[in-house]
């Protein structure tokens, strides 16, 4: 059992140059080989904590939580699209001084993983596509679809959501179309690994091995587990990871 299992993350908010204060949750040792994950939508940085207690001490995780979500700053101007969360991230990685880094994201957040590594190449050492991949699933795309209907809780001293409400206007084109999420796959130089939920209803087994065929990847299916990975099965998820990483970090 990894000795960072029982610790609690190191939390903070830092001030990145796109204007916001994001919340950033850190595991394991400081001057470590980085790994950054990203949540999905309407999560937060919890989602990869039972991953991240899992994983060696000797990486650093770091783990944000996305403009809107969780304990970060909402976006003054409701800018909630792709483009603007990736540049989130590599001003993220500037502020932390990470020069290159593993990139893990799942969902929302894979997609922002994938627009970066297509983007900035040189600045990652790895890339893992978490139930997501370079075509969406159409029933998947559907439910998602489908959650944009939502409004504020109707118990006006009820809680407020977990994220801002206005990233469901983006739903239907994040991340750009299959074509141009394949051309940044393509552009991606990074060792690729692409985690599929056994019985995800999101990203099927044929699209996930298509997506690795573009990245020249691989696929790991984590049993016992929907889409929301690494919640259902975090340690089938952190001994994917440490097969794949430890390697190459």
């Amino acid at each position: 059992m990894p000795d960072s299992e029982s610790q609690p993350p190191r939390s903070r908010n830092i001030a990145v140059s796109t204007g916001l204060r994001l919340h950033v949750a850190e595991w394991g040792a400081p001057a470590g080989p980085p790994i950054v994950f990203l949540h999905g939508g309407a999560h937060d940085s919890s989602r990869w904590s039972e991953v991240c207690r899992r994983l060696p001490q000797r990486y650093r995780c770091v783990v944000p939580d996305s403009r809107g979500h969780g304990a970060s700053e909402r976006a003054p101007d409701g800018d909630y699209s792709c483009e603007a969360q990736t540049r989130d991230l590599a001003a993220l990685l500037d502020a932390l001084a990470i020069e290159g880094c593993a990139l893990v994201g799942h969902s929302m957040g894979g997609l922002n993983a994938l627009r970066f590594a297509g983007l900035e190449p040189a600045r990652l050492t790895a890339l893992v596509l978490v139930d997501v991949s370079s075509d969406t699933r159409e029933a998947g795309l559907a439910a998602i679809e489908r959650s944009r209907g939502r409004s504020a809780p109707p118990d006006t001293a009820a809680p407020p959501p977990p994220f801002d409400l206005r990233l469901l206007d983006f739903v239907p084109s994040y991340g750009g179309d299959a074509a141009e999420r394949r051309a940044l796959l393509a552009a991606s130089k990074a060792p690729l690994l692409v985690l599929r939920g056994a019985k995800s209803k999101i990203l099927s087994a044929e699209v996930a091995s298509n997506s690795a065929r573009i990245g020249d990847g691989r696929v790991v299916e984590i049993p016992n587990a929907g889409h929301n990975v690494a919640s259902h099965n975090p340690e089938a998820v952190a001994a994917a990871l440490m097969e794949f990483l430890d390697p190459l970090l």
